[in-house]
């Protein structure tokens, strides 16, 4: 029997939700205090929203949503970036994670959230379309190159289009665990292999003025890697190619689930997506 209460973000309930992540994501050292204390009580765009499931004193299960703006079908409105999910290895195979969803979601609903959306592996995709009732819109466009992102001449009015104020943008880059830099039109941040750096940011000619929180880059910038979906941008005459398959790891796919009505889905070829947008780096 398992009692189900919304997740706190109070300096105690922090650090008991750092513990777990540490314990079940044994492979990164960032769900630190700090880290999530940054995620979940300093956004911009307001604390996070979900629900812990408890077996007496011992947290079994936690799933949470973060607050964001977004352009959808051309209005903007608050939504919620589908963020960590994580079972105590002794309370696996109840189902915990699919209740704490349901539960976050209905909330979010009642509280003026028009959507989710997340970023999915193969292994859990599956998951959030059969039983959360999720749209996978995509798998993410992976790309390494050099230069500048060429754009075709063209104007998209995107389905999907997340909402970046200056605000925000200090916040996104002020992450603790790790270190962003500007490289010309480009946030990057290193990705641990000599000379290959990420993309997490194309900064649009209007958006420069909203990078004050980085520094020049001058280290070592051979290739560049870039993840997402934007149909806007010309490939043939950027300098990039796809990323081998041997070379992968699981696929990434964009979902979306509405939360008003159930029945706006978005067109793939409207999305203007960026690792920004969700929590790669």
């Amino acid at each position: 029997m398992y009692d189900f209460k919304q997740v706190k973000i109070d300096s105690k309930s922090i650090a008991e939700v750092a513990s777990l992540l540490s314990q079940v994501f044994t492979t990164t050292d960032k769900f630190t205090n700090e880290f999530i204390e940054w995620q979940y009580a300093k956004n911009p765009s307001g604390p996070i929203v979900g629900f812990n499931a408890y077996a007496g004193e011992e947290l079994a299960g936690h799933y949470v949503t973060q607050p964001i703006q977004a352009q959808v079908k051309g209005e903007t409105v608050k939504g919620l970036l589908s963020l960590n999910t994580a079972t105590h290895p002794d309370h696996r195979g109840k189902k915990l994670f699919t209740e704490l969803a349901k539960l976050t979601y209905e909330y979010a609903k009642d509280n003026g959230y028009k959507f989710v959306y997340g970023v999915a592996n193969d292994n859990s995709t599956h998951g959030f379309i059969k039983k959360l009732g999720f749209q996978l819109v995509s798998p993410l466009i992976t790309k390494i190159g050099f230069g500048k992102i060429k754009y075709k001449p063209t104007t998209i009015d995107y389905d999907f289009k997340r909402v970046w104020t200056r605000e925000d943008l200090k916040w996104r880059l002020s992450n603790p665990s790790l270190k962003y830099y500007t490289n010309k039109n480009q946030i990057i941040v290193p990705t641990g292999k000599p000379g290959l750096n990420a993309t997490i940011y194309n900064l649009e000619d209007h958006q420069r003025d909203l990078n004050t929180t980085t520094e020049k880059f001058k280290g070592l910038n051979i290739l560049k890697l870039n993840v997402g979906l934007d149909d806007a941008i010309d490939w043939e005459k950027s300098v990039y190619f796809d990323v081998p398959k041997r070379f992968k790891s699981s696929p990434l796919n964009l979902i979306f689930r509405d939360l008003s009505n159930g029945e706006t889905t978005i067109d793939p070829k409207k999305v203007k997506f960026e690792v920004i947008d969700f929590d790669g780096y």
